[in-house]
């Protein structure tokens, strides 16, 4: 199976590693591993792949405009929902990772946070780029196209969010 061995064996702090578990535990995800990890790609290939089919296999937004939110038919909608789609929760692992990490982990990490309802928390996203000195009212963008998605900080390009073409923008604090 060696799919994502490396990015499991990272996180043996418990007994069974929550990614480990999921990965034995479920037929579907154990095929699909071992069917796109059979495709002659390089990792980043094999990641955007499984960022597609596994968004698919577990009927998970790709997209922030695919999230369908009772809440926004709702009186007293205030433009503030909790979920995310999988180009945020990946575009915002993906920015907390180490450079080596490998892109296939981090987009089964994406998909396990959603299917769990973890989130990566925007405090440690925002402490990493201005460690002690987040600006008020901090501004967490995210630009680019499914997998491809990255953080930005508009206050610190100077620019609007709307100006870095962001999809989507959260604010801290």
């Amino acid at each position: 199976m060696g799919y994502f061995i490396a990015y499991i064996n990272v996180g043996k702090l418990m007994k069974q590693n929550p990614l480990e578990h999921w990965i034995n535990t479920d037929k579907k995800l154990n095929d699909l591993i071992v069917e796109i990890e059979s495709i002659d790609k390089t990792l980043t290939e094999k990641a955007e792949i499984a960022f597609e089919k596994l968004s698919e296999l577990y009927k998970i937004p790709k997209m922030p405009t695919d999230i369908e939110d009772e809440e926004l038919d709702d009186d007293e909608f205030d433009g503030v929902t909790y979920k995310r789609s999988l180009f945020e929760e990946h575009a915002l692992i993906k920015y907390l990772a180490d450079e080596n990490e490998d892109p296939r982990g981090i987009v089964l990490s994406a998909v396990f946070h959603l299917l769990n309802d973890y989130r990566v928390d925007l405090f440690q996203v925002a402490e990493k780029e201005f460690g002690k000195n987040i600006p008020e009212k901090c501004r967490i963008g995210i630009k680019g196209e499914g997998y491809n998605g990255e953080v930005v900080f508009p206050q610190k390009e100077t620019k609007s969010w709307i100006e870095l073409g962001c999809k989507i923008m959260k604010q801290i604090n």
